[in-house]
């Protein structure tokens, strides 16, 4: 047992909390009732067909009909069940599900460590390593929060279940019926289905026949849902590209690997590919030693002599629980290794997936801390896992801070260009997808089940914005650097005020008025110092814009006032 002294004995039910709820505000503070890009069909275009299906069929169709390259299960049945509570489509109640997701592995986590009879401080290294922001993209966009945060809890309930060695057909029925609903919810949702097979080998090998027939069932269950799953699924986003890709590029699929199991550990985002990818990849490369040493010096043992399995029944159901996790977490691994590089190699480190390498540093050190039995060793590696993770909590939190902030702007500017020109959220002006986002958001406020968010940065100034500009101001110089796919707008000798909020530039013709943030204002030393700034600089894409010619001007909104005013500069957008 490690000692723990009584003052931090007394904390610790703070400590393991203080990392959940600094999450929870952040979710409270910076979620909006705002949609993104993949949202718009997921979300209302998935709605729209189901309310107007006529027949059972149809709406089973709607369902479980695929969205880009996956089926989205879990997803759309949160999204009717809150349209079927309140007739809404509300996005910040969906992230609030995927928040919820996230606790509930939080306490899967937390019931695989109680059964080690550890202090509870011993699990704060796993609160600062699950609620901290790199993966902030799969915790604050609603479809990629309901994919990989609820098939990644599914997942580790059911491996929980499945290990279980007392032999309950409920648990063995149980963890079969949420790997069913991880499969139909994101395509990696089928890696449960080899990660279950591995669990119960193990069990298969240690605890005799009595295994065998649920190890049959489930492998002829898996077979049938992966065949359910492709069955008419057109949609495959040219992965089968990422074989050949492979064949020409074996060393970036193989470092890729490494890169993406290490990436808990991209502690210079702002870097080069290059120089950024070198200590997550050293760091992937020592998670799959540690664990292959972890592997060999427990499990390994067990499975070549069955008749030295531990007779400790949690300290299996342990080990049965982490081969699980561990396998889902390595095919995810090889998955994206063979099939992601193609789009660049930082795609091996994007926000998306950065959940993953979280858990598998998570489940290394909770491994250690259940394998382990000298009173000393244990004490320095739980020593050893709350610096860690205080180093990973603080590291992600001033990186990404910054860019959570920036996503609600974008959000915010994005609604507003949707709202009053038909087109925002990433869409392409004179595109499919452009006319396809009018007809949903048409639909949706039409129908009443959605409504433009009233709370916006902006809001109190909405009206202003539309009117006609005023008159130029003549001190207000901007320039305007146009390359082939945007402008580029800054704010040149014009003495801007301190402790600015939020700022946007506004491009302004007789038809049409659009916002676009201003990004260097989330650079970390302006973000956190909140110190007068040289200049304002924002990027102006012209595949969002209607074509006209466009006046340029501002929005800068301080703790103390708002300033709206327009240069002479112009736009032409062809």
């Amino acid at each position: 047992m490690i000692s723990i002294s009584p003052p931090f004995r007394k904390i610790s039910p703070l400590l393991v909390a203080f990392p959940v709820v600094c999450f929870l505000a952040l979710v409270l503070l910076f979620v909006d009732n705002i949609p993104w890009m993949d949202d718009l069909e997921s979300f209302f275009g998935f709605l729209i067909n189901y309310t107007r299906a006529d027949s059972l069929s149809e709406k089973m169709h709607w369902l479980l009909v695929p969205n880009n390259e996956h089926r989205i299960l879990f997803a759309k049945l949160s999204t009717l069940f809150f349209y079927k509570l309140t007739g809404l489509l509300n996005f910040r109640w969906l992230i609030f599900v995927a928040f919820g997701c996230t606790v509930a592995i939080w306490l899967v986590l937390y019931r695989v460590f109680r059964s080690m009879r550890l202090p509870l401080l011993a699990f704060l290294p796993v609160s600062l390593m699950l609620f901290q922001l790199q993966y902030r993209l799969t915790s604050f966009w609603a479809i990629t929060a309901l994919q990989h945060l609820a098939v990644t809890m599914l997942i580790l309930w059911a491996m929980y279940l499945l290990g279980n060695p007392n032999r309950s057909i409920w648990r063995f029925v149980g963890a079969i019926l949420l790997q069913v609903l991880a499969s139909f919810s994101m395509s990696n949702g089928l890696f449960g289905w080899v990660a279950g097979l591995g669990v119960l080998l193990v069990q298969w090998r240690l605890e005799g026949v009595n295994y065998g027939w649920r190890l049959v069932v489930w492998a002829g269950l898996g077979g049938v849902v992966i065949l359910l799953y492709f069955h008419d699924f057109a949609n495959l986003q040219g992965n089968e590209s990422s074989f050949s890709f492979f064949l020409q590029h074996p060393h970036l699929v193989i470092f890729g690997f490494f890169t993406f199991l290490g990436g808990l550990f991209d502690f210079f985002p702002m870097l080069g590919i290059v120089p950024r990818s070198i200590l997550p990849t050293l760091a992937g490369i020592a998670c799959v030693a540690l664990l292959f040493w972890l592997f060999r010096t427990t499990m390994f043992h067990s499975l070549w002599q069955p008749s030295q399995k531990p007779v400790d029944k949690n300290l299996n159901h342990r080990r049965y629980f982490f081969v699980g996790a561990y396998g889902f977490l390595l095919v995810n691994a090889v998955v994206v290794a063979v099939l992601r590089p193609r789009f660049g190699y930082d795609v091996m480190l994007i926000s998306n997936y950065m959940l993953y390498p979280a858990l598998l540093v998570i489940l290394l050190y909770l491994d250690g801390l259940s394998e382990f039995r000298d009173p000393q060793r244990l004490k320095k590696w739980m020593t050893s896992g709350i610096v860690l993770g205080s180093l990973v909590w603080s590291i992600m939190y001033f990186h990404h801070l910054p860019m959570l902030a920036a996503q609600k702007t974008i959000r915010q500017t994005s609604v507003f260009n949707q709202k009053h020109n038909d087109l925002g959220f990433g869409a392409i002006a004179g595109s499919e997808y452009a006319a396809a986002i009018k007809r949903w958001m048409d639909k949706a406020t039409g129908e009443g089940f959605y409504a433009y968010p009233q709370h916006t940065f902006y809001a109190p100034y909405e009206q202003q914005l539309l009117n006609p500009a005023p008159p130029a101001d003549p001190a207000l110089h901007l320039m305007v650097q146009e390359s082939e796919a945007e402008f580029r707008v800054v704010t040149e000798n014009w003495s801007l005020p301190a402790g600015i909020r939020d700022a946007c530039v506004v491009v302004k013709s007789a038809r049409h008025t659009y916002l676009f943030p201003a990004d260097n204002l989330y650079a970390p030393k302006h973000f956190y110092l909140r110190r007068r700034m040289p200049n304002l600089s924002a990027r102006v894409l012209k595949s969002f814009l209607h074509p006209d010619i466009y006046q340029v001007g501002i929005l800068v909104d301080t703790n103390e006032a708002v300033d709206i005013r327009y240069s002479n500069q112009t736009l032409n957008v062809r």
